[in-house]
């Protein structure tokens, strides 16, 4: 078979114009485009529970909203930012502001901009119409169990329920 110009040049670019429409295809899945997004996120969400186990003595749990009357309430922005907030009636007793990162299909992570460098990370998931969340974080530091000053780790699991969007 005798090779033309025309020939030799498509046997040259065809593998080039090959890999590119497969980089293109492929795109990078770990994006979060499946799944929900922070736009599915965005509101303001009271807790119904905001259950604590303390890491270093599992047998010992508080629950924030029934345990101790707290009122309990997530804000996320269409930015990705976010604010925790804790209250016995009008006194704000936990404040966390930072960035809201889905980094899964599930899971997330929570900068606190107080303490630049910690993050908390955890699960989440959407259920009765979008307007029921509940998050899984294995290690939180919003609770002083042993009394000594400094908040402890704990494993948080929370209930929330969307009162704007």
């Amino acid at each position: 078979m005798k090779w033309t110009r025309d020939k030799k040049w498509l046997r040259l670019t065809l593998p080039i114009l090959m890999v590119g429409a497969l980089t293109v295809a492929c795109g990078d899945d770990d994006e979060g485009t499946t799944g929900p997004t922070i736009a599915d996120l965005v509101g303001t969400w009271n807790a119904t529970t905001v259950n604590l186990t303390w890491n270093a003595n599992p047998t010992t749990e508080i629950d924030l909203v029934q345990g101790l009357g707290l009122t309990v309430q997530i804000v996320v922005n269409a930015d990705g930012t976010y604010t925790f907030s804790a209250s016995q009636g009008a006194v704000v007793v936990q404040s966390i502001t930072g960035d809201f990162n889905i980094t899964g299909s599930n899971s997330f992570t929570l900068t606190n901009d107080d303490e630049p460098g910690e993050t908390f990370s955890g699960t989440f998931s959407l259920t009765n119409s979008d307007n029921t969340l509940t998050v899984n974080m294995p290690v939180v530091s919003i609770f002083d169990f042993d009394q000594d000053g400094e908040d402890d780790d704990s494993e948080m699991d929370a209930t929330f329920n969307r009162v704007t969007s």
